[in-house]
């Protein structure tokens, strides 16, 4: 797995495939390089020895994130294979194996915060997701609160996506939308990511958003109203 650049000289990204029964999709890992020449690292992925490479060829990786309840599979593996670097895990991870209670929670003031600010998503306990945003670059960071998946998808996921409401969009899944135990906090949550300056945003799954990013952001919000 290669390393693909969307803004020179601070963010890449790597793509995995994952398979459910007859459906396969693509999950997203983020690397945001630090102003201090390190990386941090959202959503890992496995990592090959192309990937580790390429990353040792940008930096030290110092800090990695599990940004969801989801979003953990190769998480331990990862670190493990940069033993340099701290991990942070959402809520709720620490009860899931393997092991994944050593891991430090995210706190609410990570030592990143000056650069990536941390926005965590109320009322959806199914996630318990923080959104992140790069300062820097404009650049908002997501795993699953939002999906968008292109219309050149294959027929099952294209079909899946359209049943989801993601065809095509940025969007919340309908899944998603029934898992929320809480409109109203979610709503509250959100208000901040809609006053950022965005200028792109970053999935886990499948595109990158940076035609319209604020208004399409807004869009995917606005059954919240």
């Amino acid at each position: 797995m290669s390393l693909t650049c969307v803004v020179p000289n601070s963010i890449w990204y790597a793509q995995q495939p994952l398979r459910f029964g007859p459906i396969s999709i693509t999950t997203r890992m983020t690397v945001i390089r630090l102003r201090d020449g390190s990386l941090w690292v959202h959503s890992p992925i496995s990592p090959t020895p192309e990937l580790v490479d390429g990353l040792r060829s940008l930096g030290t990786v110092r800090y990695v994130v599990a940004p969801n309840k989801s979003h953990h599979l190769f998480f331990p593996a990862f670190l493990n294979a940069h033993p340099e670097a701290q991990g942070f895990i959402a809520a709720g991870l620490e009860l899931k194996p393997p092991d994944l209670g050593r891991f430090q929670r995210i706190p609410r003031d990570p030592p990143w915060t000056c650069e990536i600010q941390g926005f965590f998503i109320e009322g959806l306990p199914i996630l318990n997701e923080t959104v992140w945003f790069h300062v820097d670059t404009g650049t908002l960071i997501l795993a699953d609160l939002l999906f968008c998946f292109a219309e050149s998808n294959r027929v099952i996921a294209a079909l899946v996506s359209k049943l989801l409401g993601v065809y095509g969009r940025l969007g919340m899944s309908r899944t998603m939308k029934l898992a929320v135990k809480d409109k109203r906090a979610l709503a509250m949550s959100v208000l901040p990511l809609l006053a950022l300056p965005v200028k792109r945003v970053i999935v886990a799954h499948d595109q990158i958003v940076e035609e319209q990013p604020a208004e399409k952001l807004k869009e995917a919000f606005a059954w919240l109203r």
